[in-house]
């Protein structure tokens, strides 16, 4: 049962993740899709529960730092 719990919790903080994507760093809805799903952002939470503590803004810089995506941290984080 609490892993049931575990998964809906990071389901949310996914689908947040994907709005603050869009909303705040102006990403498409399909990049920020795939954005999350090529980081593995899921499997890392699982391993590493105490990550949904952060929060879904903190998440899309985290994400954007992974993949390397300099010129959108350039562009929003001024």
């Amino acid at each position: 049962m609490l892993d049931n719990s575990l998964k809906k919790e990071i389901h949310l903080l996914i689908v947040n993740t994907i709005k603050e994507l869009v909303v705040s760093f102006n990403k498409s809805l399909k990049d920020a899709e795939n954005i999350v799903k090529k980081t593995k952002m899921e499997e890392y939470i699982l391993k590493h529960p105490i990550t949904l503590r952060d929060s879904a803004y903190d998440w899309a810089v985290k994400l954007l730092t992974e993949i390397g995506d300099i010129e959108t941290l350039e562009k929003y984080l001024k």
